[in-house]
C-alpha cells in the first residue's frame, strides 16, 4: 500500500526548498522529482505539494539560466512548410528563384529585408522569427525606386560592397539604403542648392541623397572649431586673393576647414543638375558642398562664394531650406537674390564692374584682373554671363582647371 503520509515528506532534503541558484541545486532537484512523480502521492498530501514546488522551483531556474537554442529562419520557414504542406516551388514568390530558396532554407544565403517581408505578409510568419539578430527591428520600408540605386552604387555610396557588380547586390538593395541613410531618408534637412532650373523636373530623392553623402563625407573632414563670428570680410577678402594662385581650390578649402567650414567635393547624381550646396550639419557647423559639374574655374569661384554668402547671412537661420535657382536666372527669392549679389561683388565691386563690364579682349582681362588681385577666370566668366554669350573667352575661363585639383578626373 503506498504511502502518503505527511511524515513521508520528512526524508526529502529541506534545502531544496528555496530558490536553486546552480546546476548541482538543479540536478538535485530533478532528482526528487523523479522520485515524487514515482511514488505518486495523493492530491493535498505534503508530498504532493513538494512536488508542485519543486516543479515550478525548476521551472523558474530554467527560465532564468537554461538558454534552449531559437529555430534559425530556415528553420521556421521549413516548419511553416511542413504544416502547411507547401512545396518550395510556392516559396519562390516570397524568395525570389528556385535557386535562393534552396541557399535559404540549406542556411548558405540570409534573408534580406526585402524576402523578410513578403515572408511576413504572404505566410504570417513573425518577424522576430525571420531574423537573427537579437533585439533586431524590422525598419520602416524604403522603397528601392525611389532612390537612383545603381547611380549610388557606382559613386561608392554603399562602400560595403564598393567591389561587386550592382546585378550582384540588387536583392540587397533596400539593406544598403538603410545602412547609408541610418534613418534620415524621410528627415527634412536645411540645406540651399544652387543649381540650374532645366525643362527637366528635379528628382528630389537624388538630392536628398546626395545631400546625405555630402554630410557624412563633411563630418569625416578635419576642420577648426566654428564660430559665425569668424565669417566675415577679413576671411571673405583672404579667400579672393586666394583665387588668384594655381592652387587656390585647394587653399580656400584649406583656410575654409581652418574656420570650421567643411568643402566637400562629391559629383552630382542625374537629374539633380546640382552646382553646389549649404548646408547644416547637425552636429553643429556649416558645409558646403561642390559637385564640380562645370569643371571652370569661374564656374567654381561663384559657386563657392554663393554657398559662402548662404553660410554667412542664413544658415543660423532656424528655417528649412529650399531649392534656390541657378546665377544666371532671374531669383524669385530675396535669399537667393542676396547670394547671388555676395558672390559677384567680393570679386567685382559695383564702381569697378562699371569700369570693367566693356573689357573686350584677352590681354585687358588679364590685366584687370591682375589689378583686383583676382583670377582672371572670375572676370571672364562675369562678362559671358551678363552678355549671355558663352562662346566668348572660352581660353579664360579655366577649363578643365579644377577636378584634377582634387584628382577628381
Amino acid at each position: 500500500m503506498r504511502n502518503t503520509t505527511a511524515g513521508n515528506s520528512t526524508d526529502q532534503p529541506n534545502s531544496i526548498m528555496k530558490i536553486i541558484k546552480n546546476s548541482k541545486d538543479h540536478e538535485d532537484a530533478l532528482r526528487q522529482l523523479e522520485e515524487l512523480m514515482v511514488a505518486d502521492p495523493a492530491p493535498g498530501t505534503d508530498d504532493d505539494e513538494r512536488l508542485q514546488l519543486l516543479a515550478f522551483l525548476i521551472a523558474d531556474y530554467e527560465k532564468r539560466i537554461v538558454k534552449i537554442p531559437q529555430a534559425s529562419p530556415a528553420e521556421v520557414i521549413r516548419f511553416v512548410m511542413e504544416q502547411r504542406g507547401l512545396k518550395q516551388q510556392e516559396l519562390v514568390q516570397y524568395i525570389g528563384s528556385k535557386g535562393r530558396v534552396s541557399e535559404i532554407l540549406s542556411g548558405k544565403r540570409e534573408l534580406t529585408l526585402k524576402m523578410i517581408r513578403a515572408l511576413h505578409a504572404g505566410l504570417d510568419i513573425p518577424f522576430k522569427a525571420l531574423v537573427q539578430e537579437q533585439g533586431f527591428e524590422v525598419p520602416d520600408k524604403i522603397f528601392v525606386e525611389d532612390f537612383p540605386f545603381n547611380e549610388m552604387h557606382k559613386a561608392g555610396y554603399f562602400p560595403s560592397v564598393l567591389n561587386e557588380k550592382v546585378t550582384a547586390i540588387k536583392d540587397r538593395a533596400e539593406e544598403l539604403l538603410h545602412s547609408f541613410f541610418c534613418g534620415r531618408e524621410n528627415d527634412p534637412m536645411m540645406a540651399f542648392n544652387r543649381q540650374s532650373k532645366g525643362k527637366a523636373e528635379i528628382d528630389k530623392f537624388a538630392i536628398h541623397a546626395w545631400r546625405c553623402r555630402v554630410l557624412d563625407r563633411a563630418k569625416k573632414a578635419k576642420r577648426g572649431t566654428y564660430s559665425h563670428d569668424g565669417v566675415n570680410q577679413a576671411l571673405f577678402s583672404q579667400l579672393t586673393v586666394l583665387s588668384a594662385l594655381d592652387t587656390g581650390p585647394l587653399l580656400v578649402r584649406d583656410r575654409l576647414a581652418a574656420a570650421g567650414i567643411a568643402v566637400v567635393y562629391e559629383p552630382h547624381l542625374a537629374k539633380t543638375r546640382l552646382d553646389g550646396a549649404a548646408l547644416w550639419h547637425p552636429d553643429g557647423f556649416p558645409v558646403i558642398g561642390l559637385t564640380l559639374r562645370y569643371d571652370r574655374l569661374d564656374n567654381f569661384w561663384f559657386t563657392l562664394f554663393h554657398e559662402l554668402g548662404h553660410v554667412a547671412h542664413d544658415l543660423n537661420v532656424k528655417a528649412i531650406g529650399f531649392i534656390d535657382t541657378d546665377i544666371d536666372s532671374t531669383s524669385e527669392k530675396e535669399v537667393e537674390q542676396k547670394a547671388d549679389t555676395f558672390a559677384l561683388n567680393q570679386f567685382i565691386s559695383p564702381d569697378d564692374w562699371e569700369e570693367l563690364k566693356h573689357l573686350t579682349t584677352a590681354k585687358e582681362i588679364r590685366k584687370a584682373a591682375e589689378t583686383l588681385a583676382i583670377n582672371p577666370a572670375i572676370l571672364a566668366g562675369r562678362l559671358r554671363r551678363e552678355a549671355k554669350d558663352y562662346g566668348r573667352h572660352r581660353t579664360l575661363v579655366g577649363q578643365g582647371e579644377v577636378r584634377s585639383q582634387f584628382n577628381l578626373l
